[in-house]
């Protein structure tokens, strides 16, 4: 690899420079500099240049070819093909190199590569040109630009955010004759003969890969592709026609590593190498980390390697406003915060993250839902562009143990712009183009290019008829008026509604430990009946350091009063009671479910809980005990706590605590959960 990184120079876009910039000729000594890889808007040195409004403006680079072009050291064959590969440019560039336009990309996650091996071998100083284009942010019930969250003022903030640029690493790669133009690598399914049911034991285990490549070969001919992985190597003949040749095959791997999420096992990686061959020679090779697992998703319950999973997870909004500023640090400390706060499910929400994000998710053992970046009302030209990102999504992470599940599309309904007498989940059952044809298209193409994982044509699509079916739900009690307990008989009447919730939580600092602690507490009391998970919105702030964002964790990722309160719900072990009224007064009588929730694979014999209410002198107005098992990963009522208030209480506040305790009955049981919960005495 040739790396083309470094220092730029840029101007703002004009219709007189467009016409001569990328000729080899043109004067450019009164244009700014840049480095490469950034945004524009992070700004340019010199040339009186402000670029941060600019939709549109160009790059020039100048660099030395490669000394030796015509040789191919990296393959070992002589017929050396040239490729310029630029791994990220937001939204769209049109390349020119040495006054030879390349082509057109498009999509801001899409890594790119032309062929340049004529201009390469023409001469050994080269002028690269890039016209790159980002639009601002517009119509948000007719959005034309495939950038979701990033520039969704929503989510980020701004309405006016440009977060354009050659953002990644731009490089000059050598290929051999016969060159690899795309690769996917997919774990298929893995299957263990007698299995009984909970993919850890029991029988002999195969797993199948699903491997596709686009090669490229001028002449046509034998060409053999040759697979390598734990200790499996395999070799797939093709007889290729000439030009683009599409290869899908299988390759079966005995006895492999299981990759697990965090909570359920270790996370065991493996290389993958696939190389092309013709002549017995290798002229081209791909490199992938993977994980053999299966994942499906029942009734929206998740399970693992056959084992079933509560997901206890979070959105995380861009790591930065502008994706590429965060150093690699800074975005797999998002996930090492959400598995300490003792999740298992994170979801970038509406964008692809950063390579760094997958990695950590990958070797922490962190499952992600992995959007597309699409969200809102799209306009109906980009169904093309869309579908076609779509499939260089799962070409981008298809082999990645941690991508648990596809969706297509995010909130797809119109922006609110003012108040409605028309409930919400009423007014979003209605017929829609986004909906109906976007989102069954972009889900047809996730599940035809990966059928190895589930994919959600959207979020936040309420229960309607005739099938009484939605998708995910957007719960935000405590948020619009009234109370996060409100949630519970909300629930209770349409259960449906709890089935998976995407979006919960509140950007009122003063209301997120009440609305965090009972909305978990509600959800995981339901597990499996019928809730499979939930997702926090959202782990931590992108932008401004207002603190009025709805992470619980601040823009510089500071605890927020949130945080406590999401650690200690997600907790592996708890006992919960139900919601204590919004007030109390003498006389009134409390019965309160008191349940025990097991995420461990073992069982909890000997379960003791002790609950006592308080007055506000501290005296227990009532005690009780309970005896009994949870089982491994399970919820369980204990009992009812029924305790009358004396009718002359004085005023303050009435707690009930909860104690939960395991194993043989001593004077110093250590606590294995605890919970308290408090309401004023009127």
């Amino acid at each position: 690899m040739v790396d083309l990184g470094g220092t730029w120079r840029i101007a703002a876009a004009t219709e007189g420079r467009r016409r001569t910039f990328h000729e080899f000729d043109f004067d450019d000594s009164g244009w700014a500099t840049t480095p490469v890889p950034s945004h524009w808007a992070q700004g340019a040195a010199g040339g009186g240049a402000d670029l941060a409004s600019e939709e549109s403006v160009l790059y020039r680079r100048r660099f030395e070819g490669p000394a030796d072009a015509a040789a191919a050291p990296e393959t070992g064959t002589g017929g050396t093909r040239w490729w310029l590969r630029i791994e990220g440019l937001a939204q769209q560039g049109d390349i020119w190199l040495d006054g030879s336009y390349l082509g057109h990309t498009d999509g801001y996650f899409v890594p790119h590569e032309l062929e340049v091996t004529d201009q390469i071998g023409a001469r050994s100083e080269h002028l690269l040109a890039i016209e790159a284009t980002c639009r601002r942010f517009r119509d948000p019930d007719n959005r034309t630009t495939l950038t979701g969250a990033l520039q969704d003022p929503e989510l980020c903030g701004s309405d006016d955010m440009i977060v354009g640029g050659l953002w990644r690493p731009v490089r000059l790669r050598s290929s051999g004759t016969v060159a690899i133009r795309h690769a996917r690598a997919i774990c298929a399914e893995v299957h263990t003969s007698g299995d009984r049911g909970r993919g850890r034991s029991g029988g002999e285990r195969t797993a199948r890969l699903a491997l596709r490549a686009v090669l490229d070969v001028p002449g046509g001919g034998a060409v053999s592709l040759r697979t390598r992985v734990a200790g499996t190597e395999h070799v797939h003949d093709h007889h290729a026609a000439v030009g683009e040749n599409r290869v899908e095959w299988t390759v079966d791997v005995a006895d492999p590593p299981l990759w697990w999420p965090h909570s359920l096992g270790d996370q065991r990686l493996c290389d993958l190498e696939m190389e092309a061959l013709a002549g017995g020679e290798v002229h081209d090779r791909r490199r992938f980390r993977i994980g053999f697992r299966s994942v499906e998703m029942r009734r929206w319950v998740l399970h693992v390697n056959g084992e079933r999973l509560f997901a206890k997870g979070a959105n995380l909004l861009p790591t930065k406003p502008l994706l590429g500023t965060a150093s690699p640090s800074e975005v797999a400390d998002d996930i090492r915060a959400a598995r300490n706060a003792g999740l298992d499910l994170v979801r970038p929400i509406a964008h692809i993250a950063r390579e760094e994000f997958y990695d950590t998710a990958d070797e922490l053992g962190m499952l992600v839902w992995q959007d597309l970046p699409v969200r809102g009302v799209m306009s109906r030209g980009v169904v093309g562009e869309a579908r076609r990102q779509a499939r260089e999504a799962v070409d981008l992470l298809g082999h990645r143990p941690s991508v648990a599940l596809w969706c297509a599309h995010d909130d797809p309904f119109p922006r609110t712009r003012r108040p409605s007498a028309t409930p919400a989940a009423w007014s979003r059952l209605g017929p829609s183009w986004n909906r109906d044809v976007l989102d069954r298209r972009l889900g047809r193409v996730l599940s035809r290019c990966d059928g190895s994982r589930p994919v959600v044509s959207h979020t936040a699509v309420p229960p309607h008829f005739p099938s009484l079916e939605g998708t995910t739900s957007q719960l935000w009690f405590g948020l619009h008026g009234g109370r996060a307990a409100d949630l519970a008989p909300r629930l209770a009447r349409v259960p449906t509604m709890g089935q998976f919730v995407s979006a919960f939580g509140t950007p009122v600092r003063a209301d997120q430990p009440e609305v965090v602690k009972t909305s978990v507490e509600i959800l995981r009391r339901l597990k499996y009946r019928p809730t499979g998970g939930f997702l926090l919105h959202a782990l931590a702030d992108v932008g401004t350091g207002d603190g009025a964002g709805f992470g619980v964790l601040d823009w510089l990722r500071r605890p927020k009063p949130g945080w406590k309160a999401l650690v200690e719900a997600c907790r592996p072990v708890i006992v919960t009671a139900d919601p204590l009224p919004a007030w109390v007064r003498g006389g009134d009588r409390l019965e309160l479910a008191v349940h025990v929730v097991n995420d461990t694979r073992a069982d909890l014999g000997d379960l003791r809980v002790h609950a006592r209410v308080l007055g506000p002198d501290g005296v227990a107005v009532r005690e009780q005990r309970w005896e009994g098992s949870a089982g491994a990963d399970d919820c369980v009522l204990v009992g009812y706590i029924d305790a009358d208030l004396p009718v002359g209480i004085a005023p303050g506040q009435l707690a009930v605590e909860l104690t939960l305790t395991v194993g043989p009955e001593s004077d110093q049981d250590p606590a294995v959960a605890t919970n308290r919960y408090s309401t004023p005495i009127i």
